[in-house]
């Protein structure tokens, strides 16, 4: 009984890790074709921040925006990599 019990909330928490988690290929495409907004995806905050520091870029020369665009696609795989780690972290608080 108690066996049963733990291997049908491991499966709950599986499946809440499963619905929760995002893809890191899905934030290399958003970030691909929508730059600084495509951090949305991943991380809010960093959206700002990349946001900002595009627009600082941008005043002082244009095409230095393509640095951002181009490190918003670099960073964004260990942005979702830190969020599904926090995902499976909060699933045993989560999943009852």
């Amino acid at each position: 009984m108690e066996d049963a019990r733990k291997s049908r909330r491991r499966e709950k928490i599986e499946d809440y890790i499963d619905a929760n988690s995002k893809s890191p290929t899905a934030g290399v495409l958003y970030a691909l074709f929508y730059g600084p907004f495509g951090c949305l995806y991943t991380n809010p905050w960093n959206t700002v921040i990349a946001l900002f520091v595009a627009i600082g870029l941008g005043l002082i020369y244009w095409p230095l925006i393509a640095l951002v665009w181009v490190s918003c696609m670099v960073m964004a795989p260990f942005q979702v990599q830190a969020y599904n780690a926090k995902v499976r972290r909060g699933a045993e608080y989560f999943v009852t």
